[in-house]
């Protein structure tokens, strides 16, 4: 049996942050124990097309949740180790750690304030080797991250509304593929709510990573400045400019743009406006172009985003839609951003510190009735490389899901879901890799009483692949009991 060492610089940090912020202020704190163990048979451990084996898993887990809340700073922990045994081997007996630690206090009303925040996860070693993150069949690896940060905030009633925050960060990844450390700094200068002639936004940025074990450094500037006159019978002037810097690891994955030009807006409410600019462009890869945006907010449930602008790579878009009302929740999101040591986009052979950019398609839809809910998800994940001579080019990856819980009784509930994953990995040596991926499952929990519950689930999984001997065919059923002390 192995058991994972305990990340002894994270506890460190964790006590101390907790001391600091629980002994400065009066607060509200819980506090929530949890054990639990389960029973996992699956019929293919170790995901194979052929030759497959099935185990017995059997799972010990101990956990603790937190939570303080006080004047002005507050505290969240949760952290949950699970320690498998499998029947068919007892070499691969494994602990698994996840934490997730936010805490952030003010400082004496000055407007200042500091922060931290720690996580554990296990993640996909590669998704082009296999995208489902399952502990229980060894195809992830640890990933611990933590941040420190140190914010201002001014008051915004005043002429100058200013934020800025300061941070160093760290991450730590088992197989020791695109660990860094780094630090950066935020900027949000704009005009206060006493200023009523005229306005001002700038908004800047620096990230730098230091990369391990032989990767590159990588550092990214932003700067996006808008200065104009208040509405004038709804009509807003105004000069925009934006500059970005990205600094990869060499010169073929490394991109600035820079373009500047007049604009005007037009509000026909207070939060709802339309806008339009033309911009003159400095760099090789862009001509002058114009560029447009309209955001609508009819109420505060509802708000519609759109536009249309040009960056380092071309054309750019960004899209927003949220909507709630007592029965539906509706978001949908694009967004398009430069990347680098990313391991959620991961595969293997790939550079994970080569800058790249990222396009994320997200759209949630959740329908709850008094007793049944129906959550439908969508995405859509494409990772470009800049390097046109990276071996990995463009990576893509589109699902959609289907999850229906209802509830039979105060204590009995049941849920079904479906979900289907397609991923196409496009490489220079080798022919293109298709995957696609289907799961089915059909659950139930029981809360026995108020400390004590337990449930149970049937799962089916199918791989089909076109890269030989990676499909694969998957049932299993599982029984879990959890108490919270």
């Amino acid at each position: 049996m192995t058991m994972e060492r305990s990340p002894k610089k994270y506890k460190h940090l964790l006590c101390s942050l907790s001391l600091i912020t629980t002994g400065s202020f009066a607060a509200d704190v819980t506090f929530s124990p949890v054990v639990g163990g389960g029973l996992t048979f699956t019929d293919n451990v170790d995901l194979v097309e052929s030759g497959s084996g099935s185990s017995l898993i059997s799972s010990i887990d101990v956990g603790v949740a937190a939570s303080v809340i006080g004047n002005d700073g507050q505290l969240n922990l949760a952290y949950t180790m699970s320690q498998l045994f499998y029947s068919h081997d007892s070499s691969e007996n494994t602990a698994y750690q996840q934490l997730n630690f936010l805490t952030r206090k003010g400082l004496y009303n000055t407007g200042f304030s500091v922060d931290a925040s720690a996580s554990i996860e296990n993640i996909a070693e590669a998704i082009d080797e296999n995208a489902s993150v399952d502990v229980f069949t060894g195809n992830t690896i640890e990933s611990k991250n933590a941040q420190v940060g140190v914010s201002y905030h001014s008051n915004p009633l005043s002429k100058v509304d200013l934020r800025t925050r300061t941070y160093a960060q760290i991450t730590n990844n088992e197989d020791d593929i695109g660990n860094y450390d780094g630090y950066g700094a935020e900027i949000t200068y704009a005009n206060g709510r006493s200023v009523k002639d005229f306005f001002w936004l700038i908004e800047a940025s620096y990230d730098y990573k230091n990369g391990k074990n032989g990767d590159e450094d990588t550092s990214f500037t932003l700067l996006r400045e808008e200065f104009g006159l208040q509405t004038i019978h709804g009509w807003s002037p105004l000069i925009r400019l934006n500059y970005e810097n990205y600094e990869g690891r060499a010169e073929s994955d490394s991109a600035d743009s820079f373009s500047w030009g007049p604009g005007l807006r037009y509000y026909w409410t207070k939060q709802s406006y339309i806008e339009v600019s033309y911009n003159f462009s400095d760099d090789d890869n862009n001509s002058d172009f114009w560029a447009g945006a309209i955001n609508v907010e009819p109420n505060a449930r509802t708000k519609l985003f759109f536009s249309y602008d040009k960056r380092f790579f071309g054309d750019a878009y960004r899209f927003e839609l949220s909507h709630r009302s007592r029965k539906l929740t509706n978001t949908i999101s694009y967004f398009e951003e430069a990347v680098s040591f990313d391991r959620d986009f991961f595969t293997s052979g790939s550079n994970v510190s080569e800058v790249s950019l990222s396009r994320r398609l997200e759209w949630s839809s959740v329908v709850k009735s008094r007793r049944t809910s129906y959550e439908l998800s969508i995405f859509h994940d494409e990772q470009q490389v800049l390097n046109a001579n990276a071996d990995v080019q463009d990576e893509e990856g589109n699902g959609i899901g289907l999850d229906i819980s209802h509830r039979l009784s105060r204590r009995l509930s049941m849920r079904l879901g479906a979900e289907y994953k397609y991923y196409d990995f496009e490489r220079l040596s080798e022919a293109d890799q298709s995957d696609h991926y289907r799961d089915y499952s059909l659950g139930a929990s029981y809360q026995l009483n108020e400390d004590i519950s337990t449930s149970f689930n049937l799962s089916h999984m199918n791989k089909s692949s076109s890269k030989l001997n990676e499909s694969y065919d998957e049932n299993r059923v599982f029984i879990n009991v959890r108490m919270q002390l």
